[in-house]
């Protein structure tokens, strides 16, 4: 009887033993797989952007910036530069038969992941002309046609007739066989950090000279010209002219008088040569506030299984540039938008798709979300008999966070990863 008792017991023992064993092996074999996070340390920003001409968008359009492999703008217009340092980036523009443009980029105090969008009008170079050392002429950039208009001037009262810029050149300031393009454009944004308070040109002409040359001297002057589209005697308070240089700071060349008689804003020209960029400014105010909204989120979850899931990929879409909320209107409303979109980008809205591949570990879970902000802009520009608003909502990039947890909860573990995009 005791022998039978004893047989029991230990029959029992080792089967309690080897349910444990077995419990132990199938623990080992069901343990998640783990994988490396490949975004979890890989520190990249995206500059993101557009560029167009005449309001199109414009392909083929060579984006550089110093360190970073040149991109090419696609059949949108469009362009991603990845770059991996937080600092301020010179962008260049350039393609065959087109004004060069550039802009500054800033990147401070951006979240890994995260980008900026820009928007970059660029302008076709017009057709170049003779032009006689016979006669007065009058020089306009015809920006329907993309072509110089050059013709008779009787005096500096000619101006009166330009259609939107232009100069008057009397003969003596004209060397034989000068050959010129004056073209009329609307400079790009120098940065995406816009001052508060500053100037910007509601109208821009840059003149090249292939041969010959045209000097001004304070006998001959040359008048730089620009027309005030409003025939009710309404007009700007001030306007000053920049010569615009890349290699140094914009050079005053002083304000530009508005004509009642000619309606237009001119400015005499002294000495040197007709040749390069000129820029008319005027004073504006800037008010901005900023508001963050959530585009998409989501979560992979891959809790209960041991498998790894690869290559999973997180995907979204964002709106960049700007638009008006509230537009200038009024006789003034077109030089207006050039001032502003000289400081914000050229106007209008477009998307941007994004797409990260990244790896969840077995029995994790991942949580993600992307944020878009944007600012809304209040903008102010004095008149002689009153001022000009417009507000603006302009989207300013994405922040993408994410987190990995981890779903296990047999040793009521909650360890997990966090990162940003």
């Amino acid at each position: 009887m005791k022998t039978t008792k004893f047989m029991t017991m230990a029959l029992l023992l080792a089967a309690a033993s080897a349910g444990m064993s077995s419990c132990s092996v199938s623990d080992n074999e069901k343990s998640p797989e783990q994988v490396e996070d490949p975004i979890k340390d890989a520190v990249e920003y995206y500059i993101v952007g557009q560029v167009t001409a005449n309001g199109s968008a414009l392909s083929g359009v060579t984006v550089t910036t110093t360190g970073i492999d040149a991109v090419t703008t696609d059949d949108n217009g469009q362009f991603t530069l990845t770059v991996n340092e937080l600092k301020d980036y010179a962008l260049e523009f350039a393609k065959d038969g087109y004004l060069k443009a550039s802009t500054s980029v800033s990147l401070a105090g951006l979240s890994n992941r995260s980008s900026v969008s820009v928007s970059i009008q660029m302008t076709q170079v017009a057709a170049e002309a003779s032009i006689s050392n016979t006669q007065d002429v009058l020089i306009e950039a015809n920006s329907e046609d993309n072509t110089t208009d050059v013709s008779h001037a009787t005096s500096e009262s000619a101006v009166a007739n330009i259609t939107s810029v232009g100069a008057y050149v009397p003969q003596e300031a004209i060397a034989e066989g000068t050959k010129l393009s004056m073209t009329e454009y609307v400079p790009e944004a120098t940065s995406t950090t816009v001052a508060q308070s500053s100037s910007s040109p509601i109208l821009a002409v840059h003149v090249a000279i292939s041969s010959g040359s045209v000097t001004a001297t304070p006998e001959n002057p040359v008048v730089l010209s620009v027309k005030n589209p409003a025939t009710t005697g309404t007009a700007f308070q001030k306007v000053t002219v920049y010569k615009s240089t890349k290699s140094r700071a914009d050079e005053s060349l002083g304000e530009a008088v508005y004509d009642a008689a000619t309606n237009s804003y001119n400015l005499d020209l002294t000495s040197g040569e007709l040749n390069g960029s000129y820029e008319f400014r005027v004073a504006y105010t800037r008010s901005a506030s900023t508001t963050s909204s959530v585009l998409k989120e989501g979560k992979v979850d891959n809790s209960g299984n041991f498998a790894a899931q690869m290559d999973v990929t997180l995907a979204y879409n964002a709106q960049a540039g700007w638009s008006y909320t509230s537009a200038p209107s009024g006789a003034l409303a077109d030089l207006v938008k050039n001032a502003i979109a000289a400081q914000e980008g050229t106007e209008g809205v477009y998307t941007v798709n994004y797409s990260e591949k990244t790896n969840v570990s077995g029995n994790y879970i991942m949580y993600w979300k992307a944020e878009g902000k944007f600012n809304t802009i209040t903008y102010t520009f004095p008149l002689m008999n009153g001022n000009l608003t417009a507000i603006l909502k302009k989207f300013m990039g994405v922040t993408f966070t994410y987190t990995n947890v981890s779903a296990d909860q047999h040793s009521g573990g909650t360890g997990s990863t966090t990162g940003s995009l």
